[in-house]
């Protein structure tokens, strides 16, 4: 390894050693410990450090440093293997159990660049037509012609509208929805989603008092958000993204990101993450650990 990464010093040092210690002085009082009680603790101890372990992994690998670099002198640690793929339009990292979704950060200067915003429209335009239309059971896509009306209650679905448009107006809790449509679609209505992913050939409206804990919004024409709406997510347009009654009557959580391909002042709007299409320092936003 190269000797000048060996000795860089960073402020994500005091924190991977910080762990180290606390884990040594916690691992020399249960030692102190009754025999079962002690096995018990130990056992327990194992898998907090495997998650500790794996923390200081994922943070070092978000902080810049290259793998295997805590096996130098004075650390002499050895931490577990970083893996990064993508979840919808956001990376996913991972660590044995500890999993990390994050965005690209960014400013407003970044999206003046058309061949820049051409990278997320395209990227992000391809992997929510495979994440539709490759679903498995019991989300397999199901295919309907002409023009479609969907309401009252609903679960989960998973439809592709040929030559026509669909219209939802759903009520009370919905776990997971996706959609193609080759005409435009309209979403509105009372309902709260877990996830919903929506590809529209046409214009995409967004209405009512809708609730999305995970939005993937995408038109190859135009999205039009109105007041009522909240939601968490990416929406991409090629032409423009409205807000009937303002950006700032919209209630958008973070991470959220707005995006025109054809209207550069639209990419200002957003929580300082993109997705994952663009090269750039990842920042997580959640962090869970996975049994």
């Amino acid at each position: 390894m190269n000797e000048s990464w060996c000795q860089k010093r960073g402020a994500i040092l005091p924190f991977v050693m910080g762990i180290v210690l606390a884990v040594t002085l916690l691992l020399t009082s249960l030692l102190q410990m009754p025999g079962g009680m002690r096995l018990s603790a130990l056992r327990y101890l194992k898998k907090q450090q495997e998650v500790y372990d794996a923390e200081s992994a994922l943070l070092a690998y978000l902080n810049g440093f290259p793998e295997g670099y805590f096996k130098c002198a004075p650390w002499n640690v050895s931490l577990p293997k970083v893996n990064l793929k993508r979840l919808g339009p956001w990376a996913e990292l991972s660590s044995e159990n500890v999993h990390v979704l994050a965005g690209v950060v960014y400013d407003s200067a970044t999206f003046r660049s058309y061949e820049v915003r051409r990278k997320i429209y395209e990227g992000f335009r391809q992997v929510l037509n495979d994440e539709i239309k490759m679903a498995l059971p019991p989300m397999a896509l199901q295919i309907k012609s002409g023009n479609r009306r969907v309401g009252g209650r609903l679960s989960m679905a998973s439809l592709w509208v040929q030559d026509g448009d669909l219209t939802l107006n759903l009520d009370g809790k919905v776990h997971s929805c996706r959609f193609l449509v080759d005409g435009s679609a309209e979403v509105r209505g009372s309902a709260v989603f877990d996830t919903l992913r929506i590809y529209s050939r046409g214009p995409l409206y967004l209405r009512g008092n809708l609730k999305v804990q995970w939005l993937e919004a995408f038109s190859e024409d135009y999205v039009e958000i109105s007041r009522e709406v909240v939601f968490s997510g990416v929406v991409v347009a090629r032409h423009e993204v409205t807000f009937r009654n303002g950006f700032n009557k919209v209630s958008a959580r973070k991470p959220f990101f707005v995006m025109a391909l054809e209207n550069s002042e639209m990419s200002s709007i957003g929580s300082s993450l993109a997705p994952n299409f663009i090269p750039g320092k990842l920042k997580p936003f959640e962090w869970k650990l996975k049994q």
